[in-house]
C-alpha cells in the first residue's frame, strides 16, 4: 500500500490559511480538530480499499472543503449560537465527514469530460492575462451610473464573459463556453456603435433601457413610469409599430438614432438585420445562428464534436478579444495616467503579437480538423 503523506501540523496549517482574512465567528482550533477528523477518515477508507485515492492527499485541498464547511455553518449566528454549535460534537464529526467525502469525490473523482487544453498553455493564459490587466485598469473608473458609465460598465462585463468562456473550455465545457459567446458577441457589437457614435447612440440606449424598465414595471414612481411607457408607444408610431412589437423596440429601437437607419430598408428591429450588421459584424450571423441553437436540447448540443467546439469557440473569443480591445483604447488612451498607459503597452507588446499568433496557430488547426 502506497504512503500517504503526513497530516499537517498545527503550524503548516495555520500558515495555509494565514493568507486568508476569516470570519471572526471562525474557532481555528476547532478547524484544525475537523481537518484531523477528515484526515483519519480518508485515511480508514485508504486503509479498507488501497484504490480509493487516485492521488496522495493534497492537505491544502481537504483544508478549505473542511473550512468552507465551517464558514458557511457559523457566519451570522450570534455568541449564544456559537457556543451552543462549538459545544456539539456530533456536527463537528458530521462535518469532518462531508468534508472529506467531498473531497474524495470533487478533488479525487471529479467528472469531468475530456479536456483540450489548460489554464498554463498560452491559447488561455496569455488571453487571459491581457483580460485580467484590462479589467484592472477599468476599475479605477467611476461604475454603476449608466448615464456617464455605460460603455466601462458594459466593457467591464463583456472582459468578464470573455474570462469565463476561457475557464468552460478550461474545464472541457466547449458547447456551454460557446453559448456564452452568443452574449458576448451582443455587447461587443452595442460596444462597437456606443464607441463610434459617441452621445448620439448612448443617449438612445439609455432611454431605450428605461422604457425596458417601464415595460417592466420596475420604476418606483408610477406617474413617471407612465410617463416613460406612453412616450415610448408615441415614438413607436413614429416607425408604424404596433403593440406587439415593443419588446423588439426596447432592445433594437435605440439603434435607430445612428445615422442613416431610419432610411435604410433592409433594416429590422432584430439583431441580424439590426445591430448586428450595423456593428458592421455580419460575417458572424451564422456563428451566431450556431450559438443560439446550442442553447437548446437539440442533437448539436447533446452530440457536438469537442475538438471543433473548442477551436470555433477559442477562435471566436478572441476576435471578439479584439474589438473589445479596440474600444478600450479608443475610450481610454488618453484618459489614463502616464505611468498606467505606460504598463498598458508594455503588457500589449509582450502579449498582443502572441495573441495574434495564438489566433492564427489555432485558426490553422480548425481548417485542419475541417479537413478531415
Amino acid at each position: 500500500m502506497k504512503e500517504l503523506n503526513p497530516i499537517f501540523t498545527r503550524e503548516e496549517f495555520d500558515s495555509v490559511l494565514s493568507i486568508n482574512k476569516l470570519p471572526k465567528e471562525v474557532d481555528l482550533d476547532y478547524l484544525y480538530n475537523v481537518y484531523k477528523d477528515a484526515d483519519e477518515s480518508i485515511r480508514y477508507l485508504n486503509s479498507t480499499n488501497s484504490t480509493i485515492l487516485k492521488s496522495n492527499i493534497s492537505h491544502v485541498e481537504l483544508i478549505y472543503y473542511c473550512l468552507g464547511e465551517l464558514v458557511y455553518s457559523v457566519v451570522g449566528k450570534n455568541e449564544e449560537q456559537l457556543k451552543k454549535f462549538y459545544a456539539d460534537e456530533e456536527i463537528e464529526e458530521s462535518m469532518a465527514s462531508v468534508a472529506a467525502d467531498k473531497y474524495l469525490t470533487l478533488s479525487q473523482y471529479n467528472n469531468v469530460g475530456k479536456q483540450l487544453t489548460n489554464r498554463f498553455l498560452p491559447p488561455a493564459s496569455s488571453l487571459d492575462i491581457y483580460l485580467n490587466f484590462m479589467m484592472n485598469i477599468l476599475t479605477g473608473y467611476e461604475k454603476n451610473d449608466p448615464e456617464t458609465t455605460i460603455i466601462r460598465d458594459l466593457l467591464v462585463k463583456s472582459l468578464s464573459i470573455s474570462r469565463c468562456i476561457l475557464i468552460n473550455l478550461i474545464n472541457g465545457y466547449e458547447t456551454e463556453a460557446f453559448s456564452s459567446w452568443r452574449t458576448l458577441h451582443e455587447c461587443e457589437c452595442t460596444l462597437i456603435l456606443l464607441d463610434r457614435y459617441g452621445q448620439t447612440a448612448i443617449s438612445a440606449y439609455l432611454k431605450h433601457m428605461n422604457f425596458g424598465l417601464a415595460f417592466k414595471d420596475s420604476i418606483k414612481d408610477k406617474s413617471e413610469q407612465d410617463r416613460v411607457f406612453y412616450s415610448m408607444k408615441d415614438e413607436m408610431k413614429q416607425y408604424d409599430l404596433k403593440s406587439k412589437d415593443i419588446k423588439k423596440y426596447i432592445e433594437y429601437g435605440w439603434l435607430y438614432a445612428i445615422p442613416g437607419v431610419k432610411e435604410d430598408e433592409t433594416f429590422k428591429l432584430n439583431f441580424r438585420d439590426g445591430l448586428e450588421k450595423i456593428a458592421g459584424l455580419s460575417q458572424y450571423s451564422k456563428r451566431y445562428e450556431l450559438s443560439s441553437e446550442i442553447i437548446h436540447s437539440t442533437p448539436l448540443l447533446i452530440y457536438s464534436n469537442k475538438d471543433y467546439f473548442y477551436y470555433i469557440t477559442l477562435l471566436s473569443v478572441y476576435e471578439s478579444f479584439f474589438h473589445l480591445e479596440n474600444v478600450f483604447v479608443s475610450l481610454f488612451a488618453q484618459r489614463v495616467s502616464e505611468d498606467i498607459m505606460t504598463r498598458y503597452k508594455s503588457i500589449r507588446d509582450i502579449y498582443f503579437a502572441q495573441l495574434i499568433a495564438i489566433y492564427n496557430k489555432e485558426s490553422a488547426n480548425l481548417k485542419a480538423l475541417n479537413n478531415k
